[in-house]
């Protein structure tokens, strides 16, 4: 009986990673960290050898670059990891005294309910109105509360002991379930998508000439944008002003990784952005892929940004990510117990080998989205396993 033929796989030996992390206030330094250790969970679940290099930061603070190095049996690939930031402007936003960021929330989320945003974000996906009702519902808990203790209690000490129950909830739902976070992530989208934030304009035509630095080298096997969260949002900007023509670069991926698009596209005034991600469907061999997970309530789960927006052109490949199956039992512990867990799940680490793996996408040797995943493409030694071609398409 004749075998069947294999597929050679010609591991990547360098990659050039553009990171875009999504709205949180953690430092370009802070961020480098958490990926290396990522790396270093990869390894740990493969099998493999890791290492990664000092960071060094762009005089401007914008761009933090550090190498990373993943190794197996028979194969080894570099990654140049360029971790593309915007912490700072986000601690602009967390600078705003809490009550001015809640006040803010809500009128931004009451401007969404007026202009049909939100029944928008319901016909999308639904589930995605748990993570919009989330600071209203920790709110009027709140509120509810003390309220209760009032009446009880009655009189001037009903509305003292009630007012400052209240006030204690709202307090504990800011550090405990980041209330304010979610108010100032809302007053930011509703800016983005109004170009009301000329910072942030200037920050995404950092990141295109970084684009376009990436896409004239020679000494890269291949290119891959990673946008995190609402960090997709700027990537997606960024990307579609990158200039036609030119030399042939290195093959260019796009990973979205529980993005945000339609957070920002589905306003009625992100124009902007509606017309970049209609230029990103259209660029001639980008291969694009979205990874949403159903326990994320933060992304648009298997929601096709351009075919929602009804937009010409070719939409990402859509993947599916289970939490449960790629992390142990006391991470999925912990992501299933946190909204924002989950949602960072991404780019935390894998706890078990899965198709899905961060430090796979930067550091591994197939081709993202071209070559098969990690869980065909390596052995359970670590190795480039020979693959049948009917595997292998």
């Amino acid at each position: 009986m004749n075998s069947l033929p294999t597929l050679p796989i010609l591991p990547v030996r360098r990659r050039l990673v553009l990171h875009v992390p999504g709205y949180e206030p953690l430092p370009a330094a802070a961020q480098q960290r958490r990926l290396a250790r990522t790396l270093a969970r990869s390894a740990a679940c493969w099998g493999l050898s890791a290492s990664t290099g000092e960071g060094r930061a762009s005089a401007d603070g914008a761009v933090l670059t550090f190498a990373a190095r993943l190794s197996g049996p028979d194969w080894a690939t570099e990654a140049e990891i360029r971790v593309l930031a915007w912490d700072d402007l986000i601690a602009r936003d967390f600078a705003v005294p809490l009550p001015h960021r809640i006040l803010g929330g809500l009128a931004a989320l009451a401007a969404l309910l007026r202009d049909g945003t939100i029944a928008r974000y319901r016909a999308a996906h639904w589930r995605y109105l748990l993570f919009v009702a989330l600071p209203v519902t920790m709110l009027a808990g709140a509120m509810l509360g003390g309220l209760g203790v009032a009446l009880a209690l009655g009189g001037w000490v009903g509305a003292l002991f009630g007012s400052a129950l209240a006030l204690a909830l709202i307090v504990l739902a800011d550090r405990r379930a980041h209330l304010g976070h979610l108010c100032a992530d809302w007053i930011f989208a509703r800016d983005l998508a109004r170009g009301a934030r000329p910072e942030v304009t200037a920050r995404i035509a950092r990141f295109a000439g970084e684009i376009a630095a990436a896409r004239r080298r020679r000494d890269v096997d291949e290119v891959v944008l990673v946008g995190h969260s609402l960090g997709m949002v700027l990537l997606a900007e960024a990307l579609a002003q990158m200039p036609d023509g030119g030399r042939p670069g290195p093959r260019l991926v796009l990973v979205g990784l529980g993005s945000s698009l339609l957070k920002i596209a589905l306003m009625p005034g992100a124009t902007r952005l509606r017309a970049a991600v209609g230029r990103v469907a259209a660029l001639p061999g980008l291969a694009w892929i979205e990874f949403t997970s159903r326990r994320d309530l933060v992304s648009f789960h298997r929601a096709d940004p351009v075919a929602t927006l009804g937009l010409p052109g070719t939409g990402p490949r859509m993947e599916r990510v289970h939490p449960r199956a790629m992390l142990d039992a006391p991470g999925w512990r912990r992501v299933r117990a946190s909204m924002l867990r989950a949602h960072r799940c991404y780019v935390t680490g894998n706890g078990r080998r899965y198709f899905f793996d961060w430090g796979l996408i930067a550091c591994g040797p197939g081709a993202v989205g071209r070559d098969p995943t990690p869980d065909r493409l390596l052995g359970a030694d670590g190795r480039i396993a020979a693959l049948p071609l009917e595997a292998a398409a």
